[in-house]
């Protein structure tokens, strides 16, 4: 029996949607990850390259042109460019009569090439780099006798030495004395065999010069300065005891507040041990509330109105003051002028030895001043010498370390578009640190508090809300605040005192009203809080809402009353009004403000750190009989650690770059002093100071010399991006040996 064949049966096999396929998504993913981390490197590859070679000594070209101009430079680049119509038949002149004499001259489509030379000179009226057609030079040599000088104004020179010169003072034939200029050496060969040694002396005496003039000198001034600012001192507590009096208790009204003071102490602890700690009624804890709070008006009161308060100076104490410091300060004004006398000697000397450079375009020399063009510059003038073109390999090293230890250890010159960043560098991580120091506890405070101990509600999540938008204000906003509030609001109330104090009777009629307006709020905080397991009553919803009412008023009376007070005059009071010492621009204000700035990114990653503890651990501390704050103390934060050292590397980065607050509040082109130094009290929170960032756009777009500062642009970009990379390096360190630690305590 056949059988018959079966047809087949087609499955239509149903393809994938483009959209549901997930390799072009993982391919775009990587795609993007590899785009970002590729404009990472490239930035970090542009800046190290252009940064690394800015100190690298190169060769210097004696170029002469094919109208017989001649001139010294040193190449920087080469590029090709589009002629104008006139330039244009000029080469194509060049080209047919073949004058073009430089190989190199034309690039491959047939484009002229120009070359960018660094010809230096700025006080002989000329560009410092200029851009020369090669298609127009006749002639590049290398000689061995040009020389490239750092100076310490106007940049570099190029020319070549002629000699070094000395004055001297001789007497001649009628017994006259005259001045003569003595030739040390003559010639390039014979100046450097005796440069070295005499540079050596030069900056003896400069260093003696220095020490003079920037601390002994000005030391003394502050010394000066600091006795006849005590004399004014006492001077102004004078002249306040002979002014009427204020409203004042007496002896016996104060003895009874003393009285009352401890009086209400010992009644808060004999109730504590009657009623117990743990009492939990509303009556007993309103009662706490409001006793502790008398205490706290009693000893405010009894520290203000405490006897011997009121200024006592009377005129024989001034006249003994003013006698003291007149004595003192006349001592000090002859060690000036011995230091003075002493200065001049050195400036004297110094000034006795010149050195003679010439260039070659017209035959001018390197002047002392522009004002006297014919007097040779003085050898104290020269930074140093490079010989570039008779210089080895190793030479070249030593040259290019040397420049790079002054970069480093010294200060600006020349406008700070050239010499040493060593301020700069004290500046950045000095204010680095504070901010630091700053925003990390109160990040973690605040952070600590809306996590573990507030109530989740609605008040809650609009605080953070405010927090994470608070980190999308632009930083110029927070400059303004920094000026306004910290520099010319707090600053001057530290200084000076309240510009209009209260009255003291109506300062205390308030601060009782104040008092009382606290004990109503703690009482209906208490009444408004709920019982654990039961749901709260509308009374004591309106009772938690009035609290709150009365808590935020409570507060803005008492900052006002603090701003008012008519018991503090400043700390500063004898400086004002020539001399305002927190009362403006300075590091202290820039460090706070700069912590407001990163303030919600280290709120943010310490809640993020601080919900990751494991429930289990609070638990089982609270299983172990530990409290709430031992918890937290000895668990929670341990265990959050790490994620806090995240949020204080990211604060230390945005901090560390910002440029626009700093303007504002304390950043200047050039400190006169360090925030940090050897005198008391160490750390001079009044002080300005130089910032990286600040320094970056100051040598871009302010500098006397904007292009020849450029190379230092991205020097200090370099070394900016390292002293980041350095700090947040150290905190990575001690956030991975504390995340092991935690491991080691787990297992």
């Amino acid at each position: 029996m056949s059988q018959t064949p079966t047809q087949p049966i087609l499955r239509h096999k149903r393809q994938t949607s483009f959209a549901a396929r997930g390799e072009p998504k993982v391919w775009l993913m990587g795609l993007s990850i590899v785009l970002c981390v590729s404009m990472i490197v490239l930035m970090i590859v542009l800046i190290v390259a252009r940064g690394s070679t800015t100190f690298w000594p190169r060769p210097i070209h004696e170029v002469t042109l094919a109208d017989g101009t001649v001139f010294l430079g040193v190449p920087m680049g080469e590029n090709a460019y589009q002629p104008m119509d006139a330039e244009r038949a000029e080469i194509e002149a060049a080209r047919e009569a073949g004058v073009v004499q430089i190989e190199g001259a034309w690039d491959e489509d047939g484009q002229p090439i120009r070359r960018r030379y660094m010809v230096g000179n700025r006080d002989l009226g000329q560009q410092s780099f200029r851009w020369v057609p090669l298609w127009r030079v006749r002639e590049v040599s290398v000689p061995l006798d040009a020389v490239l000088v750092e100076r310490r104004e106007w940049g570099v020179f190029l020319g070549r030495i002629e000699s070094i010169t000395r004055d001297e003072t001789v007497a001649i034939d009628d017994g006259r004395m005259e001045s003569r200029r003595a030739v040390l050496a003559e010639g390039t060969q014979a100046v450097t065999e005796q440069l070295n040694q005499m540079m050596r002396d030069v900056r003896r005496r400069q260093g003696d010069i220095a020490r003079l003039n920037e601390r002994v000198v000005p030391g003394l001034q502050s010394k000066i300065r600091n006795l006849e600012w005590s004399k004014r001192a006492a001077a102004i507590e004078h002249d306040r005891t002979l002014m009427p009096q204020k409203w004042h208790v007496g002896i016996g009204l104060w003895s009874v507040g003393l009285a009352g003071l401890f009086a209400s102490m010992i009644g808060l602890v004999v109730h504590a041990r009657r009623t117990g700690a743990g009492e939990r009624g509303v009556g007993v804890k309103s009662l706490r509330l409001a006793v502790w709070l008398v205490v706290l008006g009693l000893a405010g009161f009894c520290w203000l109105e405490r006897p011997g308060s009121q200024p006592s100076m009377s005129a024989s104490e001034l006249a003994r003051v003013e006698t003291s410091v007149a004595s003192e300060i006349e001592s000090l004004r002859a060690e000036q002028r011995v230091a003075m006398s002493e200065l001049e000697v050195l400036r004297s000397e110094d000034s006795r030895f010149r050195i003679v450079l010439r260039e070659p375009t017209r035959g001018r020399i390197s002047a002392i001043s522009q004002s006297e063009p014919n007097e040779p510059m003085l050898l104290s003038q020269v930074v140093r010498i490079v010989q570039a073109n008779e210089l080895s390999t190793v030479q070249k090293w030593g040259v290019y370390f040397s420049r790079w230890w002054e970069f480093l250890s010294d200060s600006p010159r020349d406008g700070t578009a050239a010499g040493g960043v060593f301020p700069v560098i004290v500046g950045t991580v000095t204010l680095t640190m504070l901010l630091t120091i700053c925003v990390v506890p109160l990040g973690v405070i605040a952070a600590l508090y809306l996590r573990e101990y507030s109530r989740q509600g609605v008040l809650t999540s609009v605080i953070r809300i405010a927090v994470n938008n608070l980190a999308g204000v632009p930083s110029i906003v927070y400059g303004m605040f920094g000026l306004g509030f910290f520099c010319y609001s707090l600053g001057v109330f530290v200084d000076g005192g309240p510009r209009h104090a209260m009255p003291v009777v109506s300062w205390w009629m308030i601060g009782v009203v104040l008092l009382i307006a606290m004990t109503l709020a703690a009482t209906l905080g208490v009444m408004g809080k709920r019982i654990p397991g039961s749901e709260p009553t509308r009374g004591m919803r309106i009772a938690s809402v009035v609290s709150i009412t009365c808590w935020c008023g409570a507060i803005g009376v008492a900052f006002w009353m603090i701003s008012t007070t008519p018991y503090f005059n400043g700390f500063f009071e004898e400086k004002l009004p020539e001399t305002p010492t927190f009362g403006g621009r300075g590091i202290l204000w820039a460090s706070l403000t700069l912590a407001l700035l990163t303030l919600p990114v280290v709120i943010v990653a310490t809640e993020e750190a601080i919900a990751a503890v494991p429930g289990s651990m609070r638990e089982g501390s609270y299983g172990c009989g530990a409290s709430k704050w031992q918890t937290m103390r000895h668990i929670v934060l341990p265990s959050a650690m790490p994620g806090i050292l995240t949020g204080a590397i990211l604060a230390m980065a945005r901090g560390a770059g910002e440029v626009a607050p700093l303007m504002l509040v304390g950043a200047v082109n050039l400190a006169p002093a360090l925030p940090v130094s050897g005198e008391a009290p160490f750390l001079h929170g009044d002080r300005t100071f130089m910032h990286l960032g600040f320094h970056i756009y100051t040598l871009g777009f302010q500098s006397p010399d904007s292009e020849a500062a450029e190379p230092l642009v991205w020097t200090t970009t370099l070394l900016l991006l390292s002293i980041v990379l350095l700090l947040n390096l150290v905190a990575i360190v001690i956030r991975a040996r504390l995340r092991a630690r935690m491991r080691t305590s787990h297992v």
